[in-house]
């Protein structure tokens, strides 16, 4: 199939890459993307294609980007009338789901939510959850890769229910460990917060250095937590403990 990516971050180009390798041709849009989009493009084999071009001649489109983006893209694709199969890879909240998919009135819109690090065979599997009318044409586009297709349902909303579920515990826990060794250093009791590393709960624990390591991500998980505020408000439950955390990584990113 001809697939359409926007726009190839980390998480976006090793997908690509994946969906290269499975045999799909793969195109990108370099126009205003930075140095860095471009070599990871040319890594990935992704052919740069005029926007245009790049949707209407599409059979899919990919769009895996930080969330803050994820509408104004659906709507630029959309207004081009798409009519293919979208695939929403980003941790979006009930309401900017629908406003995603109200912008694709002609597409086939899929729901999907990636659990893992980039595809890259590595240990730790990449889970691509997938779900709606079209969740196994999708997955199919990623069979025999480094990259695990999950249908988790066939309405809209719940790969991107299970995605949330788990990024509030894995990203709420690195938050609480940052906010732990931040209290620790206040106190000078560092080492004796490293020191509880051997107790079965206490991974995060290990590296005192995990603050600065996640400044370079806080930029995007910051607006995932405002989205997951959005997610538990929807289900009846706490959203005031993710925007709480969302602090965080709204301090880290200054």
């Amino acid at each position: 199939m001809r697939i359409a990516v926007f726009h190839p971050g980390a998480m976006g180009a090793q997908l690509a890459t994946q969906l290269v390798a499975a045999g799909h041709e793969v195109h990108w849009v370099p126009e205003g993307r930075s140095q860095a989009s471009v070599d990871r493009a040319e890594a990935a084999g992704l052919i740069g294609t005029a926007f245009a071009e790049a949707v209407a001649k599409a059979d899919a489109v990919l769009c895996s980007c930080a969330p803050q983006g994820a509408i104004d893209i659906a709507r630029q694709v959309g207004s081009a009338g798409f009519a293919g199969i979208y695939i929403e890879a980003n941790p979006l909240s009930p309401k900017s789901l629908l406003e995603a998919q109200e912008a694709l009135p002609d597409a086939t819109f899929v729901d999907a939510g990636v659990v893992g690090p980039p595809p890259a065979g590595g240990p730790s599997p990449t889970h691509v959850m997938l779900s709606g009318s079209a969740a196994q044409q999708a997955a199919d586009l990623w069979a025999g890769t480094a990259a695990t297709p999950m249908v988790v349902g066939d309405q809209v909303g719940a790969a991107s229910a299970a995605k949330s579920a788990y990024a509030l515990y894995n990203k709420g826990k690195a938050a609480l460990a940052v906010l732990a060794f931040e209290l620790a250093e206040k106190h000078g009791v560092t080492d004796a917060l490293t020191a509880q590393q051997v107790r079965p709960d206490a991974g995060s624990l290990k590296d005192p250095g995990l603050p600065e390591s996640l400044r370079r991500v806080a930029w995007r998980w910051g607006p995932e937590f405002d989205e997951l505020g959005e997610t538990l408000d929807a289900a009846g439950l706490e959203g005031d403990a993710a925007r709480a955390l969302r602090q965080v990584w709204t301090k880290l990113s200054q």
